[in-house]
């Protein structure tokens, strides 16, 4: 199995993508702080991996004056993404929410797009129900609250796991106001798939290779 991402925002004002891939392909790679290290495009889609360069200070020790020195080292990060404008889709293939508002920011700043990325709210619980409906052998494996009293003298964050989906179900109703993730189990075409569901619209999933547009396109559903 191997470990895939899917973050997902919504992206008013985008150009064709005939257009946006010519303007990537014009920034090219070059020294600045973000670099296009590929792009194409497609009847209805673009798809190009970015990549932002941050620089970081690490220390090192010299054995023989036992002194630490200071060293600057160029970090990369890589965002591989997909654009749809028809759909006013923006879908990163790695990282975390943050990686959408960096993609965000470099789509609009330095790439010069008329574009606005908003984050999309997604309700767990719905996301929840509507995968139990439509995949096969259906497991709520646990959630994550916000905010949970155990107890009258006992209250914050809460992370249960579940022995049974319908309990779990349950329990995510009684306190769906505090919802922000669900993991969850289904079968995949080539074998079982586990997901990670979050209310900023950010999946991770583990999957066989092949499986993996097949269960990108049953998340989709959910947005």
């Amino acid at each position: 199995m191997a470990t895939f991402r899917l973050n997902a925002a919504r992206i008013r004002g985008c150009p064709p993508p005939a257009k946006v891939a010519a303007a990537l392909s014009a920034f090219g790679l070059g020294d600045d702080e973000f670099g296009v290290l590929d792009s194409a495009a497609a009847a209805a889609a673009v798809f190009a991996t970015v990549i932002r360069r941050v620089n970081q200070t690490v220390q090192r020790i010299d054995t023989q004056t036992k002194e630490l020195a200071a060293e600057t080292v160029e970090k990369v990060q890589v965002y591989p993404f997909g654009l749809y404008p028809s759909q006013e889709l923006l879908e990163v293939y790695a990282g975390s929410a943050t990686a959408l508002e960096q993609l965000a920011g470099f789509l609009a700043g330095p790439l010069g797009l008329p574009v606005a990325v908003e984050p999309i709210e997604l309700d767990v619980l719905a996301a929840v129900e509507k995968l139990a409906g439509e995949t096969q052998r259906f497991q709520l494996r646990s959630t994550r609250l916000t905010e949970y009293a155990h107890s009258s003298y006992v209250a914050g964050p809460y992370a249960p796991k579940f022995m049974d989906s319908e309990h779990g179900r349950e329990f995510m109703e009684r306190n769906a106001s505090a919802v922000v993730s669900a993991a969850v189990r289904f079968a995949g075409q080539s074998g079982r798939v586990n997901a990670h569901i979050s209310a900023k619209a950010c999946f991770s999933f583990a999957c066989a290779e092949e499986d993996r547009h097949a269960v990108q396109a049953i998340l989709r559903k959910l947005l």
